[in-house]
């Protein structure tokens, strides 16, 4: 079986005369037959839920064989089918315990509002990004590239934001009644899978051919790159789909192990005494058919059975572009968990105590001035030697020199600007100065709160088997006692607190190969094939961070949609399972997690490898 965690096992069967019978509407009722049939047969039907009245001595039928079978796979791979019986209205859903909860005749409204609004704000925030980050020559032009960052952007926002939606969406109607009885529900499932091939669809066609477009050579006729982008994007198309499509062909299937099990019948008349109608859903198996199965009393565990199935070519897809995700996701989180609380305290205990006379700030601006005209000076130098000898390597890591100077002047000069506020009211720039970095401070803190939060969880609830606390789940599931979407709020915090650390550790180290970056993150000044690879980049981690999140916080969201394809499907893939249930990928994010803070506590800020005094503002 697979390790579901704190997933509770699924309620005892209630049978009651007086209550109707409400069934799986994937599974109906039916007639177990006289002879029981083999327990590991593929055919896997769902157990009756409830035994309607009747006058007639007719045998109800208990779990049988096939039955149990089918409640443990279906618990496993869609828990969302109703669990209790329940007596349904037009209006209400009552359940046996007297709870009584709206069954959501019409559109969630208020869900569909906040999806909306957000959205929305999704993609002004993506458009502010590449606002604030793209490179000077890019400005009015580069429009098609800009438009796919957007794009990527917003999808890899959409994703994470997907998490809590699917969340709230499995919370939404009574937990008595299916998902597919409740009208007030998203089609997660659809929605999913939408999101994903975007996702897919963006990272190997639309980023490629925007990447090779944008870096095609300025003195080609616009016939002649778009040629050859599409060339390039066919390659890498060809390239994904045979690592895709190959492994799917040869092993495209998840196997479920399950512990299959036989339980005897009682008859409507024995039901239907009142001392007996509270009977436990185990009823012991007759002697003549001891040898059928494992007798579900007896909670043996000597004899297992497996079900191997076919997954969709989508849900392969998803789980293939989330394990090489995944390679990218236990670097940048990792590092993004470090390095975006200490950042913030640093930028506080640096923060300048103070602001400078007038005489100070024209002697440090005659200095950048001085270092500006040496810089472009070499600039110019360099463009020379490109017109006549071309991109050399040695002239790639002379330009690569002079982006990084260019940056460190961009950072003194801001520095200058903060501690020698001007404009028509200095002191005001200068309290928001000084109110802003008492913000980072409170934001260190809080990020600080929410790493430690996150390492624990993973080491009590994914790492020890069989985990030590549910944890975070715990609270999610007492918040929501509060207010209905405390939870799910506080559920989104975490989950969007990882994407941002992903997204900084994207930013920080990018794709490092130790001895050279490839297209860095600058603020100001980043060309549009840097941030199109980096939007690829991250938008591959965004599924390893669904995955991570689905594991962490089973027992939270095991009802979700995502849960069923990264929580269960995932774990069971032939092939891939390994990775996931020995948690390789989970102990080296934690390895690289411990080598970033020792490296930046070692290195210190980026300000102490400053050579000149002149440069740093803020022991004044």
């Amino acid at each position: 079986m697979a390790d579901l965690g704190f997933l509770p096992p699924p309620p005892p069967v209630v049978f009651d005369p007086n209550i109707p019978a409400v069934t799986d509407p994937f599974a109906p009722i039916f007639e177990p037959p006289t002879v029981l049939p083999d327990p590991l047969a593929p055919v896997v039907p769902q157990p009756v839920i409830a035994v309607p009245a009747s006058p007639d001595p007719v045998v109800a039928a208990a779990p049988s064989p096939l039955a149990v079978i089918g409640d443990a796979i279906a618990q496993a791979i869609a828990p969302s089918a109703a669990s209790e019986v329940v007596t349904e209205t037009s209006e209400f859903v009552t359940d046996v315990d007297g709870t009584t909860s709206t069954d959501g005749g019409g559109l969630n409204w208020f869900m569909i509002i906040v999806v909306a609004v957000v959205a929305v704000l999704t993609i002004v925030f993506s458009l502010y990004i590449m606002i604030i980050y793209q490179h000077p020559e890019d400005k009015n032009q580069a429009w098609f590239p800009k438009i796919v960052v957007i794009f990527g952007m917003t999808i890899a926002i959409y994703t994470v934001l997907m998490f809590p939606l699917d969340v709230t969406n499995s919370q939404v109607c009574s937990t008595t009644l299916p998902l597919v009885d409740c009208s007030t529900t998203f089609p997660m499932d659809t929605l999913w899978q939408i999101v994903y091939l975007a996702n897919i669809i963006t990272v190997f066609v639309l980023v490629p051919f925007a990447f090779f477009y944008y870096e095609g050579d300025s003195e080609w006729s616009g016939g002649r790159k778009l040629l050859s982008a599409f060339l390039w994007t066919l390659a890498i198309v060809i390239i994904v789909i045979v690592i895709i499509g190959i492994p799917y062909i040869l092993a495209g299937y998840a196997t479920y192990i399950f512990q299959p099990a036989t339980s005897g019948t009682y008859s409507v008349s024995v039901l239907s005494t009142p001392a007996n109608q509270q009977l436990s859903s185990c009823i012991p198996v007759r002697d003549d058919n001891v040898d059928v199965g494992i007798n579900a009393c007896a909670a043996s565990s000597s004899r297992e059975g497996s079900l191997r199935v076919r997954v969709s070519l989508i849900t392969y897809a998803m789980a293939i572009v989330a394990t090489v995700g995944w390679l990218l996701f236990l670097v940048f989180a990792a590092i993004g968990m470090v390095a975006l609380p200490l950042d913030w305290i640093r930028q506080f205990i640096s923060r300048p105590r103070t602001t400078i006379t007038k005489k100070q700030y024209i002697e440090r601006a005659k200095d950048l001035a001085r270092r500006a005209h040496d810089i472009q000076f070499v600039a110019e130098a360099l463009k020379k030697d490109r017109r006549q000898n071309g991109r050399s390597r040695k002239w790639r890591k002379n330009f690569s020199a002079v982006q990084s100077q260019v940056q460190v002047l961009m950072e003194d000069n801001d520095q200058l600007e903060r501690v020698y506020p001007q404009g028509e009211d200095p002191a005001a720039s200068w309290v928001m100065t000084v109110m802003g970095y008492w913000l980072k401070l409170f934001a260190g803190v809080a990020a600080l709160a929410l790493t430690i939060c996150w390492i624990l969880q993973v080491i009590l609830y994914v790492l020890i088997d069989p985990p030590v606390s549910p944890f975070l789940n715990d609270a999610f599931i007492a918040a929501n006692d509060v207010f209905a979407l405390f939870g799910t709020i506080l559920f989104g915090l975490f989950v969007f607190y990882l994407q941002g650390a992903v997204i900084k550790g994207n930013f920080k180290f990018g794709l490092n190969f130790l001895l050279f970056r490839v297209h860095p993150i600058k603020r100001g000044a980043t060309v549009m094939s840097s941030m199109l690879f980096n939007v690829a980049l991250v938008l591959l981690a965004t599924t390893a961070t669904i995955q991570f999140c689905a594991q962490a916080f089973a027992l939270y969201a095991g009802k979700s949609a995502v849960y069923g394809v990264f929580g269960v499907t995932l774990s069971n893939l032939d092939g891939l399972k390994y990775l996931y249930i020995e948690n390789i990928f989970i102990y080296a994010m934690l390895g690289v997690m411990l080598l970033t803070l020792l490296v930046l506590l070692l290195r210190g800020p980026d300000r102490w490898k400053k050579k000149k005094v002149e440069t740093s503002f803020y022991d004044m």
